[in-house]
């Protein structure tokens, strides 16, 4: 008899490895994505996930890296931050299966919910290619409603990624690596195009239902 599972609280994670997160590296963010696109997948077991530290006073560090750097009259979030923000409608969301088919599979985690806003239904699907390639890649999400067509014109395409997989925020330079939101004109096609190696992408591909 295969004993029940019961829920799991993952109470902290970081990448704090010196040479590859450094004070907050885009690397680091990106490995931590990976981890929670599988903590997502299997979030019929992994209920919560907290990232740690949150916050550190840049004049008093004892931790590296953190969420969010302040002093007396300054704050900015490193990629960790920014990345987190991809995943803040997952709690609650209904997970989907998705397949990813590119010739890069082996350089790419994925996972994909929907959720929704005031307007729109979204079907979200977050690829991190920790990979030094752009990618072309067809994706396929199975359990969607019978006759759901994608909205083009409502959908969006959100991208954290830099020049250098090591880059940081600063606060000279706070918006350095964040992410940044374009239209998805192909939206409904299933080949897509990663363009940047080292990066985070999340297609919020907005579902509507087809006209009987």
């Amino acid at each position: 008899m295969i004993p029940a599972v019961g829920k799991v609280f993952v109470s902290e994670y970081a990448v704090n490895e010196p040479k590859d997160a450094g004070q907050g590296s885009l690397l680091a963010s990106l490995a931590e994505a990976a981890l929670l696109t599988g903590l997502e997948t299997n979030s019929d077991i992994v209920q919560m996930a907290c990232y740690a530290p949150l916050f550190t006073n840049d004049n008093d560090r004892q931790w590296n890296p953190d969420a969010i750097v302040f002093n007396s009259w300054q704050q900015y979030g490193t990629p960790s931050y920014w990345m987190q923000t991809f995943f803040r409608e997952s709690s609650g969301a209904t997970i989907h299966p998705v397949q990813i088919t590119s010739s890069y599979s082996d350089s790419l985690a994925t996972s994909a919910i929907t959720w929704n806003n005031t307007e729109n239904s979204f079907l979200r699907v977050k690829i991190v290619n920790f990979g030094p390639h752009a990618v072309n890649l067809t994706i396929r999400a199975t359990g969607l409603q019978a006759g759901t067509a994608v909205n083009t014109m409502a959908s969006r395409l959100t991208v954290l990624t830099s020049s250098n997989v090591m880059d940081e925020n600063s606060f000279s330079n706070p918006n350095n690596v964040v992410p940044i939101i374009r239209e998805l004109p192909n939206a409904s096609e299933e080949t897509h195009a990663l363009p940047n190696p080292y990066s985070l992408t999340s297609f919020d591909l907005a579902l509507e239902q087809r006209q009987a």
